[in-house]
């Protein structure tokens, strides 16, 4: 009986729109790190945003979970302060085409410093939330699938824990024409020159309309997205669209079809003497429209 109880009182609070603090605005981030000396580290979570959303704004503080990655152990949760925030330039240089004028992106990072006592298997940093808006192309139920950003911290294993993470670069474009081809140089660089290779990557679930923002964070592993019909990892932008991405250079190149919002994932793994150690995945969305050529009189 309480559980009913307890379910109807969702239900209504979620009807009245008491549940505002879903984050419909959420368009993807990334986790990276550096390692400072013995065993003390400094993360990062970029998170961006949908500035023309209804959702919430930027969480203040963000939760973070840390897990031990041989028992997914959660080690420790942790608050985040909001850094600055900044908007996101729409770059878009094709004279002959109006784009649409209600793009709007913020960014900001997140820092943490803390000690983190090298262990067999090192450690995943995780940050779990809700929700990706309802007009993701590419998702089943998008609005219930929420994301999770994940990085991980090597174990004793060979020394890797005295290891940085690999970080991008740039910010792929937000705006793409449906019959223009993209090539975007997507390339991340890493603090101790370890080999990085490039993939496509099925971004993480998170949190739900019910329970925007998990605290504690949940223990991995985390589970991919649901894609929907026609769509798939290594096609994110639907049928008679192709995307892939050089292993080596990390070059992005995408001849998107079909006009809407696609969800991508792109995965950096971090090998060192020929050993996997780490891996991290970017989490964003690109926005793919009609374009109308216009003819100068």
């Amino acid at each position: 009986m309480t559980k009913i109880i307890h379910h109807i009182i969702c239900l209504l609070l979620f009807a009245c729109g008491i549940f505002s603090a879903k984050a419909s605005h959420i368009i993807g981030g990334t986790i990276y790190y550096d390692y400072l000396g013995g065993s003390s580290y400094r993360i990062f979570v970029s998170v961006y945003r949908d500035c023309n959303s209804a959702g919430a704004n930027f969480d203040s503080p963000l939760t973070l979970g840390i897990f031990r990655k041989d028992n997914n152990f959660r080690v420790g949760t942790y608050n985040l302060s909001l850094g600055a925030i900044t908007m996101v330039p729409v770059v878009f240089q094709n004279p002959c085409v109006i784009p649409p004028n209600d793009i709007c992106v913020q960014s900001t990072t997140y820092q943490l410093q803390l000690e983190l006592p090298p262990t067999p298997g090192g450690y995943v940093i995780s940050y779990t939330r809700c929700c990706r808006g309802p007009e993701i192309n590419n998702l089943i139920n998008p609005e219930d699938q929420g994301l999770t950003l994940e990085a991980r911290i090597p174990g004793i294993e060979g020394n890797a824990y005295q290891n940085s993470s690999p970080r991008f670069q740039g910010y792929p474009p937000l705006l793409l024409c449906n019959n223009e081809d993209l090539v975007f140089n997507h390339t991340a660089e890493d603090p101790d020159g370890d080999q990085i290779v490039y993939s496509l990557a099925a971004p993480f679930q998170g949190g739900t309309s019910y329970d925007p923002a998990p605290n504690p964070p949940p223990s991995p592993p985390y589970v991919p997205v649901q894609w929907a019909g026609g769509y798939t990892t290594t096609t994110p932008l639907g049928p008679g669209s192709s995307i892939t991405i050089n292993p080596q250079t990390g070059v992005l190149t995408a001849s998107p079809n079909l006009a809407g919002r696609y969800v991508v994932g792109i995965r950096v793994s971090e090998y060192r003497n020929g050993v996997l150690i780490s891996s991290v995945v970017r989490d964003f969305i690109f926005k793919v429209f009609n374009c109308q050529i216009t003819m100068q009189a």
